[in-house]
């Protein structure tokens, strides 16, 4: 913007200034968008709490009904698995303990039942927080919060939340193995990604795509091969070139917690 003052002086030369738009401002620290973030997910969840109150067609997802209910049999010392239709790990059952407790008091009872779904949105945060870190490692912290904001932001991802889905901590757990594996810490990654599976067994689709990834130059390892080119190595000899040490921990590892888990969940 043209300084007309300074323009109309003799001998002084027009200046210009710069004013940050209230857009990129916005993304220039994180309370701002995260506390937005969080302010659309209270707006959600209260005005669910009216909707279930005063109409026939509820916010709640009958999926968080299934998830307290099985809550509520655990509670009681028994399987989750009573509870039919419930087809999720005893873990989720465990972590939304706190539905299942009554005091008889209407406001706080209902604050008990809705903890599951905070516990939802929370988790949201937290991915859009590891979305944000992982982003940011390629490009500057406003960017990234601005694809951030894409899901933090996302009325949808807000809703699915706050009417009881557990996406939310699928989305942490997905996102932490993704920023484990550019930390290249593979043992770490490969833990997170046997118990993703074992939550819900659908991110295991991202497990080609990140054991591709993992070739020896990415992992710190780019010994060529003695005096051939990649084209002049047999097939065989390819495919034992791709099994390199980092995937086989990410593979041993991955499997190891996986059936660990599912083992020590159909023993309780």
């Amino acid at each position: 913007m043209v300084n007309h003052k300074s323009a109309g002086r003799p001998g002084s030369s027009p200046t210009t200034t710069t004013t940050p738009s209230l857009l990129s401002s916005f993304f220039n620290r994180p309370l701002p968008l995260y506390l937005s973030a969080a302010l659309l997910r209270l707006v959600f969840l209260l005005y669910g709490l009216w909707q279930d109150a005063n109409s026939p067609v509820k916010y709640t997802d009958i999926d968080y009904l299934v998830f307290t209910d099985a809550a509520r049999i655990v509670s009681r010392g028994q399987s989750p698995y009573e509870r039919e239709t419930y087809r999720y790990t005893p873990i989720l059952a465990w972590l939304l303990l706190p539905t299942a407790h009554t005091t008889g008091n209407q406001l706080l009872d209902t604050a008990l039942f809705s903890s599951g779904k905070v516990l939802f949105a929370a988790a949201d945060l937290v991915a859009g927080w590891l979305l944000e870190r992982v982003l940011a490692k390629s490009m500057g912290a406003a960017a990234a919060r601005k694809f951030a904001a894409i899901w933090l932001l996302n009325p949808m991802v807000a809703t699915i939340s706050t009417r009881g889905s557990s996406e939310g901590l699928l989305g942490v757990l997905v996102m932490a193995l993704l920023s484990a594996v550019l930390a290249k810490r593979v043992a770490l990654a490969g833990m997170l990604l046997g118990f993703s599976v074992h939550f819900k067994i659908y991110p295991f689709i991202y497990a080609p795509a990140i054991v591709w990834w993992m070739d020896r130059e990415k992992m710190g390892d780019s010994r060529p091969e003695k005096g051939r080119s990649p084209t002049e190595i047999p097939f065989v000899g390819r495919i034992v070139r791709f099994i390199t040490p980092a995937r086989l921990k990410l593979a041993i590892t991955s499997l190891a917690t996986f059936f660990t888990l599912n083992i020590a969940m159909f023993a309780l």
